[in-house]
């Protein structure tokens, strides 16, 4: 488990404890531990427990505790307080602004249990009603809920690409002999996706995925497509003969749009059982088009032309424009991101740490 992950604990034990109305101590140090946890660099599991104990604002409970995760992966404080919260409630701690006094306003006063139940509660107007809530706050609210509702059940990119690096090597290392490359909006890169998708090469199968990895709930949906969670993330592995691997991976690589283009600008084109991705496009007498690209049809007029843009590598990044330090709630400091920086090469770094009315980042 990774101290961001125990971090998180801490501030949903916090959260939960103040949707209850708990012992106000409790959640301050709580959130406090929160606060202290993510920011450091070493890791919690590689400490001794005196060591744990002896970080600010720990102490033996809060590092037992840790302990508890460390060891059984869960805290039985938290699941408690799980227990006796409804889903919907717990859910609706993951909207932005609102925070735990206004979840229980509206869930004890208002009888609301689910984000849906809130959604239609704000759209009838109810929650001028109640107290702590007013026209102007409930039109602030719904503003944030309909983009919860549009970003639910989807993760940045950031967070999608570590763990599916991380089982595609667990597949390739323990199954030396399948071949298994990202693909889909994950090998597109793009901004939001719903899951990991990964392509393989038979004979794997949702028995091998799940003694492997260790992945929960992994079911062939299809009899190409394995679908199941790995970290609590979802993902699908979809699978292929070695022979028609390139086939397979343009195929499942490209948006709809792209795809609809290609089939349409080459109909004579036969692209079916081929090893190498590179031969769809030489087979069609184009330059191969990166997969970031593949979106909608222009790239496809821009291959034909022999004018593709180059993608943006990291070399082109000159400098960092947000960023925020210890002064608020950024995990190091000033001197030491100014240092990086420079050893990055970079030609500029701006900060921009929170103001002291953000109190909910430490500004």
């Amino acid at each position: 488990m990774t101290n961001k992950e125990i971090a998180g604990a801490f501030r949903e034990l916090g959260q939960l404890m103040e949707l209850h109305e708990d012992n106000p101590f409790k959640i301050r140090s709580y959130q406090n531990a929160y606060m202290r946890l993510r920011k450091l660099d070493r890791p919690l599991a590689e400490m001794e427990p005196a060591e744990r104990e002896s970080i600010p604002g720990v102490g033996k409970a809060i590092a037992g505790k840790i302990a508890e995760l460390l060891d059984a992966g869960h805290m039985a404080a938290l699941e408690k307080l799980r227990d006796k919260t409804p889903p919907g409630v717990v859910e609706m701690l993951g909207i932005s602004g609102f925070g735990p006094k206004k979840v229980r306003t509206v869930w004890r006063d208002l009888g609301a249990e689910t984000v849906g139940e809130l959604h239609y509660a704000v759209n009838e107007n109810r929650l001028i009603e109640l107290k702590g809530f007013g026209q102007k706050t409930q039109e602030d609210l719904k503003l944030k809920l309909n983009y919860f509702l549009r970003s639910r059940n989807q993760f940045h990119y950031a967070a999608l690409e570590a763990p599916a690096t991380e089982l595609s090597q667990l597949l390739q290392e323990q199954l030396p002999e399948i071949r298994i490359e990202p693909t889909g909006a994950l090998r597109r890169r793009c901004n939001t996706l719903e899951r990991i998708e990964l392509l393989a090469t038979r004979p794997l199968t949702a028995a091998a995925v799940a003694k492997v990895a260790g992945c929960s709930e992994v079911v062939p949906s299809e009899p190409d497509r394995l679908n199941g969670k790995f970290n609590d993330f979802p993902f699908t592995i979809w699978l292929s003969p070695a022979a028609a691997f390139g086939s397979r991976l343009f195929e499942t690589t490209g948006a709809k749009d792209f795809l609809e283009a290609y089939h349409g600008a080459f109909p004579e084109v036969d692209i079916t059982g081929l090893a190498e991705e590179a031969d769809v496009f030489a087979r069609a007498g184009i330059p191969v088009v990166p997969a970031e690209l593949r979106e909608g049809d222009w790239a496809l007029d821009r291959a034909r032309r022999g004018s593709l843009p180059e993608l943006i590598s990291r070399a082109d990044i000159r400098g960092v424009v947000h960023s925020h330090t210890t002064y608020s709630d950024g995990i190091h400091s000033v001197a030491r991101m100014a240092a990086y920086a420079k050893e990055r090469g970079y030609e500029y770094l701006a900060i921009s740490d929170h103001s002291k009315v953000a109190v909910y980042a430490n500004g």
